[in-house]
């Protein structure tokens, strides 16, 4: 679906619904479940490998979450940052598995839309963008830690894999 004009503000929730497709039940994986999957210093690194092979699920990655995963794991602050070869093939390697996930035209649309909904700023405009690239993908639901970064999108439901089921937002 091509949009050449801008999406009006009551427009979102049809919009999503009408690239939404009905046959897709994909999860979006964001890049802290990735980063903890090849964190072996994490806590969190078993259960986030768990996660991500767990067969009940069909998950995807968005392009936007490889590039952010790589960001952290090479990054010279990071404990532990890998060096750009071994985090470019494990990134790689985690990630062979998933559907990924491309821009398609009419994210630029739903992400600006959102940010106009949201009155989002900042940083956070990375974040409207990742949903909005799941919306146009047909996701609306994301796998997270960072529940906080994404509750404000009412359409998005959230499953974060690192609380009990009956604790978590989604």
């Amino acid at each position: 679906m091509a949009l050449n004009s801008t999406i009006s503000h009551g427009m979102l929730t049809t919009m999503i619904q009408f690239v939404n497709l009905p046959s897709q039940n994909l999860t979006l994986v964001d890049s802290n479940i990735l980063i903890y999957s090849l964190s072996s210093n994490s806590e969190k690194c078993t259960q986030a490998q768990e996660f991500l092979q767990n067969n009940q699920l069909s998950l995807c990655v968005a392009q936007q979450n490889i590039f952010e995963t790589l960001r952290v794991l090479t990054h010279p602050n990071t404990p532990h940052s890998l060096a750009k070869t071994v985090a470019i093939k494990d990134v790689t390697l985690v990630t062979q598995h998933l559907k990924m996930l491309c821009p398609q035209p009419e994210t630029k649309h739903v992400a600006l839309e959102l940010i106009r909904k949201y009155k989002i700023i900042g940083s956070k405009i990375f974040d409207a963008y990742l949903v909005a690239t799941a919306f146009s993908n047909g996701v609306t639901t994301i796998a997270t830690e960072n529940e906080k970064d994404f509750k404000i999108f009412d359409e998005l439901k959230i499953m974060n894999p690192f609380v009990p089921k009956n604790s978590s937002l989604a």
